[in-house]
């Protein structure tokens, strides 16, 4: 039994955590992201590898950004901008690491243990601060020829608007946001109280949630129309409360209904919640850190073989 380190770098948290080959989480850490030092935040990076070195047999990473999968280096690293260009295979030496984006790692995470382990073609929305996104087709993650496929937070409701765009206008921590405000909430990032609002059906809430839900579901009925897959997972932190696939799915069959044409023509697909949430990243990165392997032993190669 082989053990890993995964880490989940994000905007505010820094998660990571022990890992088997069967997908097992042994312990979990987490701490506040280093964000104003590009040098302080490696150098924590380094000595947290360092203290598990012995136990591990490499590190899977995932990271906000686009991802160099020949060298592991960040390209326009999201809400970490001083990533940008940090090579982790160079700050490891001779430790085996793989890094993908985020929500790719989530959706590996998925189609290794999780909603989409018997699926062979979907699709994974993981709402967050934006939309993330990762394409399975015969149960292979698809990238694109610049390694941005699925980046749907850029797609447009027709004017082209950073407000227009999908990623702000079917933000979740924007939803939960404005509805604390709303309520005037101590905390505007209370995801529980404002879910609390939306259960009762309390009209600014509810209204508020439809129109979220309303959005996501015109989004999956326009990626189905080019994917055909046979299911949308919803993921990201907000995804742990049921209501939120229940209502997008609910949306996306009145959506249907409005046009009779549509709903007769194009199959729907299943809209389901994951199963994992704020670990699937973590998963993710060691599922592919696990596929990186055999891939490399498959060509008789070290490290120099990334899917």
């Amino acid at each position: 039994m082989k053990t890993y380190l995964a880490f989940d770098i994000g905007g505010t948290k820094l998660k990571y955590a022990l890992i088997n080959n069967q997908g097992q989480l042994l312990k979990e850490y987490s701490e506040p992201t280093i964000q104003d030092s590009k040098e302080l935040f490696l150098k924590r990076f380094k000595e947290i590898v360092d203290k598990f070195k012995k136990q591990i047999s490499g590190v899977g990473i995932s990271v906000p950004g686009k991802i160099n999968r020949r060298d592991q280096s960040i390209s326009f690293g999201g809400s970490l901008p001083f990533l940008d260009g940090v090579s982790f295979s160079e700050i490891l030496g001779d430790m085996p690491v793989s890094v993908e984006n985020d929500a790719k790692a989530a959706t590996l995470a998925e189609l290794w243990q999780g909603t989409l382990k018997e699926t062979n073609n979907a699709v994974m929305l993981v709402l967050g601060t934006a939309i993330g996104s990762g394409i399975v087709l015969n149960r292979e993650l698809i990238y694109g020829s610049h390694e941005q496929a699925g980046e749907v937070s850029f797609m447009s409701y027709g004017k082209f608007g950073k407000d227009e765009l999908m990623g702000g206008k079917c933000s979740a921590v924007g939803l939960i946001q404005n509805i604390a405000k709303h309520y005037g909430l101590s905390d505007i990032n209370d995801g529980p109280a404002v879910f609390e609002l939306i259960k009762e059906h309390d009209e600014y809430a509810w209204q508020q949630f439809e129109i979220f839900c309303n959005d996501i579901a015109l989004m999956i009925h326009n990626m189905q129309t080019v994917l055909d897959v046979d299911s949308y997972v919803i993921g990201g932190g907000i995804s742990r409360q049921n209501i939120v696939a229940t209502e997008i799915n609910s949306a996306f069959e009145k959506l249907r209904a409005t046009n009779t044409f549509v709903d007769k023509t194009l199959t729907k697909p299943q809209i389901v919640g994951s199963t994992f949430h704020n670990e699937a990243n973590l998963l993710g990165s060691i599922y592919k850190f696990e596929k990186n392997t055999i891939a490399s032993k498959q060509l008789g190669t070290i490290g120099e073989v990334s899917i």
